[in-house]
């Protein structure tokens, strides 16, 4: 079989639903004061311009196209600052949406790439304050080419980047402290998690819980090199966890794998959160 492979990306940057942020506000108007804040705002700027987009921007591969989506009902000087953003990468594209089933949205986001040719599609999921390795696109690329013959055209499989860092902020006795330190997970994070399936399959990675990709799909974890950079600060939605192996590595060990993998040193990666 001659495989052709889509990859398609989508991060959700203030994306307003009555069916995300429920269980914490009871309006959608509750909902929307929350997320377009102008502190918030300021915040999720700052983290994705310098750590989302920016490992995004540099990948060494450039075959594929990212959605950003957001919402239709943010501020128009937020929209218009967002747009500039991206207004420079012709495979980027920002689509504002209203508010509907969150679900929903995030196959319309999937589906607004066109397949072309394409046999299977690798669809990936980022946070817009997550990042991904600068070799991510290309290493995912092979796995994916190697991978659907050996499991056969038709049958979906999850691509998870196990072992990364994380940038953690604290608030100590004498103001917010933050750590960087690597970790080794045991179950899937959501941080450049990937579905490859042939067109037309109708899931997508946000379909199940990433914990529980395994129970869904075939999982492959790969720990072969540091592929994410997570951030844990004041307005992470969920309540991050590390289940698995961490602190492991030496201050000079993290300095060289940031730079290796994401051009970043330790005091640009803590000058990310302000």
């Amino acid at each position: 079989m001659d495989i052709k492979l889509s990859i398609v990306g989508l991060v959700r940057f203030s994306v307003l639903t009555p069916t995300y942020y429920s269980e914490r506000f009871a309006t959608l108007e509750d909902t929307a004061a929350h997320l377009f804040a102008p502190e918030r705002m300021e915040l999720r700027f700052r983290v994705f311009e310098r750590l989302c987009l920016r490992s995004l921007l540099r990948q060494s591969d450039q075959g594929f196209h990212l959605i950003v989506l957001t919402a239709e009902d943010m501020p128009e000087p937020y929209l218009e600052r967002l747009s500039a953003l991206l207004d420079s990468a012709d495979h980027i594209t920002l689509m504002p949406v209203g508010p509907g089933v969150h679900y929903k949205m995030l196959k319309q986001g999937y589906n607004a790439v066109p397949v072309g040719d394409a046999t299977h599609r690798l669809m990936f999921r980022l946070d817009d304050d997550d990042a991904v390795d600068l070799d991510y696109i290309a290493r995912n690329r092979r796995l994916a080419m190697g991978m659907i013959p050996l499991q056969g055209a038709d049958t979906p499989f999850i691509l998870a980047n196990n072992r990364g860092l994380y940038l953690r902020r604290t608030e100590g006795r004498d103001g917010p402290e933050d750590e960087i330190f690597d970790a080794c997970e045991k179950a899937p994070l959501s941080v450049g998690a990937a579905l490859v399936a042939p067109v037309g399959y109708g899931a997508n990675p946000y379909r199940y819980n990433h914990r529980r990709y395994a129970q869904h799909w075939n999982t492959f974890s790969d720990i072969s090199t540091p592929g994410f950079l997570r951030t844990i600060h004041g307005d992470n939605k969920s309540n991050p966890a590390q289940m698995g192996i961490t602190h492991k590595l030496s201050e000079a060990e993290i300095a060289s794998e940031l730079d290796r993998h994401f051009a970043m040193t330790p005091d640009q990666l803590r000058d990310v959160l302000p």
